[in-house]
């Protein structure tokens, strides 16, 4: 895992993203008990969490912030397929001791919970709330890969970019986000940056979206996510 600031023992009672995290189904004396276990990292942009192809001894839950999942092509390029934020769990293989499928990389600045593998075994040895919590973390994963894996066959790049932004505030958990840069967007559709720039402003033009501020934008009429943040502001995507 690339360098990055850690804090053991995060606050799990004050965290914005506990309702998607997989301890969520711990009481609190026993969520308070793992704090020291459980370590905080800052991820900078570009920092690498997962390397396809290789294991780890933890999990990493996502607190704030976009990875990028790339998968390596045959003749060794990476290729981006999907994005993950906010309560997506990292890592996944590591819990049947199979290596990485995608290699995970931050395109916006990032946070992370770190849990050893060991204490998610333990836990999820006597606990059948938590490991319903496991499972459904795999389910949405899997479903993450399978939505991202349509966007590139939907339709012209308006559609495309529009059903993009519609996935990037589903992870967010509201309608309001960090945009990521038009580089990151641009890998993701197979196009070039002025072109994903033309089609924002195209969303813009059409009522669909809205810039808050240079890194934050909200959608409008587009179907948001359920249970979407409806407060306007510039607090967007943040933890």
């Amino acid at each position: 895992m690339t360098k990055a600031a850690a804090s053991a023992g995060g606050r799990c009672d004050l965290c914005s993203t506990r309702q998607r995290c997989i301890v969520s189904s711990l009481p609190a004396e026993r969520i308070a008990a793992l704090q020291g276990q459980i370590v905080e990292r800052a991820v900078p942009l570009g920092g690498q969490i997962e390397e396809q192809g290789l294991r780890s001894l933890s999990v990493k839950v996502v607190k704030l912030g976009l990875f990028q999942g790339l998968r390596r092509a045959a003749r060794g390029e990476k290729r981006p397929v999907c994005l993950l934020g906010k309560g997506q769990v990292a890592g996944l293989n590591n819990l049947y001791r199979q290596p990485a499928a995608l290699t995970l990389v931050a395109i916006t600045p990032a946070r992370v919970c770190e849990i050893p593998v060991r204490l998610v075994d333990e836990i999820a040895m006597g606990d059948r709330g938590f490991r319903r919590c496991l499972f459904q973390a795999l389910a949405r994963y899997v479903d993450n890969l399978a939505d991202w894996s349509r966007v590139p066959r939907g339709g012209s790049v308006t559609a495309q970019l529009g059903e993009a932004l519609r996935l990037i505030a589903h992870e967010e958990g509201r309608a309001a986000f960090r945009i990521p840069s038009h580089t990151e967007l641009a890998r993701m559709l197979g196009t070039r940056r002025e072109t994903i720039a033309r089609h924002i402003g195209l969303l813009i033009e059409g009522g669909q979206f809205v810039k808050i501020d240079r890194w934050h934008g909200r959608l409008l009429g587009m179907g948001g996510p359920e249970g979407a943040d409806t407060q306007a502001g510039t607090q967007a995507g943040t933890a």
